[in-house]
């Protein structure tokens, strides 16, 4: 039997969630709203995910849609990488100036073109798998 495993790499930082600890922070005081003193049954931890770049699974019922839709996000993403780099190269600038933007952007094509295919196969793999455990 073929197994499939995929890493997903993101060359953006993901910066963590705020998070109320009781101690008084004036940055998280401003971002998340106070719990509401309600007895110890009431209590609840709020957390601001916001800014964590966190996405939220729309359809968990129908994952082949939703790596499609990932799929073409990925495309899309991948197609203004390479305009991009098509200015870049036309650009102004010294040559090393444009060699080091271009080396960049081709950096990053790199792991968007990646990423993509990590999608395409999860995607095969999720339409020819047969469940075993019904």
């Amino acid at each position: 039997m073929n197994s499939i495993t995929s890493i997903s790499v993101n060359s953006y930082a993901v910066s963590s969630p705020n998070v109320i600890t009781g101690e008084d922070d004036k940055k998280s005081s401003t971002l998340i709203l106070p719990v509401e003193e309600a007895g110890e049954a009431g209590k609840e931890l709020r957390v601001d995910s916001a800014s964590a770049n966190i996405n939220a699974v729309d359809d968990a019922s129908d994952p082949i849609k939703a790596l499609k839709k990932q799929i073409e996000a990925a495309q899309k993403l991948l197609a203004e990488q390479q305009a991009q780099l098509a200015s870049a190269q036309r650009g102004k600038g010294t040559e090393e100036q444009k060699a080091q933007e271009v080396m960049q952007i081709q950096n990053q094509i790199a792991i968007t073109a990646s990423n993509l295919q990590v999608l395409q196969a999860a995607l095969l793999q999720a339409m020819f798998s047969v469940d075993v455990h019904a």
